[in-house]
């Protein structure tokens, strides 16, 4: 709120997950819980007494299992993360499954991060009002054009169109930065929020694509949610956003919009031809009820390369070795400087950390002793 100033609202949260055909709010309420399928919620409540208590947890599959049982795995866990990786949960770090699972909860008095707690808040329902801030005019770009204004006034440079290639580094210390092109910029303090895969291209780090569809409908679709996740394997999108419910005014009075959300790597073919997917989408919205096609005005794909870190499971391995060969004066940034599967205020809190001379915000997860 230091950046926006005045200039702000609070939103109250609101999100949901599709499971069974149905809609359900996230977390379960007693509600939603009673709408379960009865396939899913019944074996689902005997994952509760029975699922495992002492396996040993080295990936993404077990500890999913191990908290939710392998019901609840497998009817959303499962496809969800196959879909949105491009590869099975039992490949994947439980590190990712510890930064993403209970994603959709950002209020910590709301506890989702087991089966045992989801069945604790349902019987034993606490009313909690989730809030986050957001700019009071414009989209989330606001927020980015006023560091810009901060930074002009300062009389700080904003060099654009500059792919950076590397560092430039003598003596274990860092000298600058390596464009694309050849063009260099020297400094004696560096942040890096480019991908890590570019200062270490032989460790493998490996990161997911996302290719958004932004689509118009020419009026509302009476969605009330902000956001929606999509687990099974036969819809085409992995997420849903509805801009109009974090603020009205972020689309034209009486029309909408929706942001669907498909998950990719560099040789998809929905990455080299984004647009050969629009009809599946839209009827996939018309088939989860979602929008009606019928309303739609235009689509528009846009390509976001390198939108997630992929934890395989030697990844802490790599980025031990990262934190031991970096040259002083180089400090990593944000989600994909760091390989780190953030939120968004996250990478806030760790740069303006950073810029109030404290040591940023701290990656707890990574100090545990598995690999």
């Amino acid at each position: 709120m230091s950046i926006l100033g005045g200039d702000h609202v609070l939103i109250p949260r609101r999100s949901s997950v599709y499971i069974g055909g149905r809609y359900h709010d996230w977390p379960l309420t007693l509600g939603s819980a009673f709408r379960l399928p009865l396939r899913i919620a019944v074996p689902s409540a005997l994952d509760l007494v029975f699922r495992p208590r002492h396996m040993q947890i080295d990936s993404f599959a077990d500890h999913v299992i191990s908290r939710y049982g392998r019901n609840l795995y497998r009817h959303f866990f499962d496809g969800y993360t196959r879909k949105f990786t491009g590869q099975g949960a039992d490949s994947l770090h439980c590190d990712w499954a510890r930064a993403g699972v209970d994603r959709a909860v950002i209020d910590k008095r709301v506890k989702a991060d087991s089966l045992t707690s989801l069945m604790k808040g349902l019987l034993m329902p606490r009313p909690v009002s989730t809030t986050f801030v957001y700019p009071g005019s414009g989209g989330i770009s606001s927020f980015c054009n006023r560091l810009l204004e901060k930074i002009v006034d300062a009389h700080g440079m904003i060099i654009t169109g500059a792919e950076a290639t590397g560092v430039i580094s003598e003596d274990g210390r860092v000298r600058g930065v390596r464009l694309a092109g050849g063009r260099t910029v020297e400094a004696d303090r560096v942040f890096w929020s480019a991908p890590l895969s570019v200062l270490f291209p032989e460790l493998g780090f490996r990161f997911i694509n996302t290719v958004v569809y932004n689509i118009a409908f020419q009026k509302s679709q009476g969605i009330d949610w902000q956001w929606c996740y999509f687990g099974s394997p036969d819809i085409s999108f992995s997420r849903l956003t509805v801009p109009g419910n974090f603020r009205e005014d972020t689309v034209p009075m009486a029309r909408d919009s929706m942001i669907a959300e498909i998950t990719c790597g560099p040789d998809d073919p929905v990455w080299r031809d984004p647009g050969a997917m629009m009809p599946v989408i839209i009827e996939d919205l018309e088939r989860v009820g979602a929008a009606r096609s019928a309303d739609v005005l235009f689509v528009r794909p846009e390509r976001i390369r390198e939108t997630y870190p992929v934890y395989d499971l030697a990844y802490r391995q790599k980025v031990r070795r990262v934190m031991l060969e970096l040259p002083e004066g180089l400090t990593l940034l944000g989600r994909c400087g760091c390989f780190w599967y953030n939120n968004m205020d996250h990478s806030l809190s760790q740069a303006l950390g950073y810029a109030s001379g404290s040591s940023g915000f701290t990656r707890d997860f990574w100090s545990g002793s598995s690999s």
